[in-house]
């Protein structure tokens, strides 16, 4: 299953400590790149933190992946973690009502 987490810093979390994690945060992100738990990292242009697509089996396992990260461990952030399924709206164009083939 795929998973979306996006970051939030948690109150009271200063930009030196976010930086005193910032390296070991690195390191911690590349394991799980490297093991296929996390498939990629972006980072938000227009508000702090980050957006992680994960690949896990379920949704303990998504949140305990994003667990072994520093900067959640230490407390600093955490992630609201959601499910992700293929989107459907495509079935629209093959409905009937809408020119496609009869069922």
């Amino acid at each position: 299953m795929q998973f979306v987490a996006l970051s939030r810093r948690l109150p009271g979390t200063t930009p030196e400590q976010l930086a005193a994690h910032a390296a070991a945060e690195a390191r911690a992100a590349h394991q799980l790149l490297s093991e296929g738990v996390v498939r990629s990292i972006q980072m938000c242009p227009d508000r702090p933190g980050s957006l992680v697509t994960l690949e896990c089996e379920s949704l303990a396992d998504a949140q305990a992946a994003l667990a072994r990260l520093p900067m959640v461990r230490d407390g600093l952030i955490a992630f609201d973690v959601s499910r992700l399924l293929p989107w459907t709206g495509y079935t629209a164009l093959f409905a009937p009502e809408h020119g496609g083939p009869a069922r």
